[in-house]
C-alpha cells in the first residue's frame, strides 16, 4: 500500500465536519462558552471585560478603553465588544438582546450595565457639523451614544443638534441618551424625557 493511499486519519473521528457530534459539540460550546475575558477589576466593584478577538489596533480602541476605565472606576460593569457577523452563533450570544429590534445585525461598541452603547468619533480636522454626523451614525447602531467632544463644542450646540435630529422627519433613529467623552471623562449630556 502506498503512503497516503489509505483512509484519511480524520475519517470516523468524533469531531469531523460531516459528523453530527461535531455540530452538537460546537453548539454546546457556543452556548456555554463565555466570550469575554476579564481585563481589569476595580475596588468599587466595577470591571472591564473584553470580548475575545478584540482588535487593539482599531482606530477607536484607545478612546473606548479610556471610556471603559473611567466608567469601571466608578463602579460600572463594562464589556468592550467587536463586530461579529449576524449569522455567527456568537452574535446570538453577545448581541442576542438586539434580535427583533431595529438594531438587529448591528454591533455596538460597548455593553454597560445591561445596555448597548455606540461610541462615535470624527476624522480630523474637527468641524461642528461632524457632531450631527456622529449622532446620525451612532443612532444607527444603538439608542445610547457616546460622542467624542475633545475639541470642545458647547453643550448647548450639541443639545440643539440632538433636538434637531429628533425633530427631523427623515431621521429614522432613536436617541435615548447621549454621553460626551472629553479629556478622559464621560458625562451624561442628554436623556430623553419619557
Amino acid at each position: 500500500m502506498k503512503p497516503g493511499a489509505g483512509p484519511s486519519i480524520l475519517e470516523g473521528a468524533p469531531f469531523t465536519k460531516n459528523n453530527v457530534s461535531f455540530s452538537k459539540s460546537f453548539r454546546y460550546m457556543v452556548d456555554y462558552w463565555d466570550p469575554f475575558v476579564l481585563y481589569k477589576q476595580y475596588p468599587r466593584g466595577g470591571k472591564i471585560l473584553q470580548m475575545n478577538g478584540l482588535k487593539v489596533s482599531s482606530s477607536d480602541y484607545k478612546d473606548i478603553m479610556a471610556i471603559a476605565k473611567f466608567l469601571a472606576k466608578n463602579g460600572h460593569e463594562v464589556k468592550v465588544l467587536h463586530a461579529v457577523h449576524y449569522k455567527d452563533p456568537l452574535y446570538r450570544k453577545v448581541y442576542g438582546d438586539l434580535i427583533g429590534t431595529r438594531y438587529y445585525r448591528k454591533c455596538p461598541d460597548l455593553f454597560i450595565d445591561g445596555c448597548f452603547y455606540e461610541y462615535e468619533s470624527y476624522d480630523r480636522p474637527f468641524k461642528s457639523r461632524k457632531i450631527s454626523h456622529m449622532l446620525k451614525r451612532g443612532a444607527e447602531q444603538a439608542s445610547r451614544i457616546i460622542i467624542d467632544n475633545n475639541k470642545g463644542a458647547s453643550d448647548r450646540f450639541i443639545i440643539n443638534m440632538i433636538e434637531n435630529r429628533l425633530k427631523d422627519k427623515s431621521f429614522r433613529g432613536d436617541i435615548e441618551e447621549v454621553y460626551v467623552y472629553e479629556k478622559g471623562t464621560v458625562r451624561l449630556l442628554f436623556k430623553k424625557k419619557r
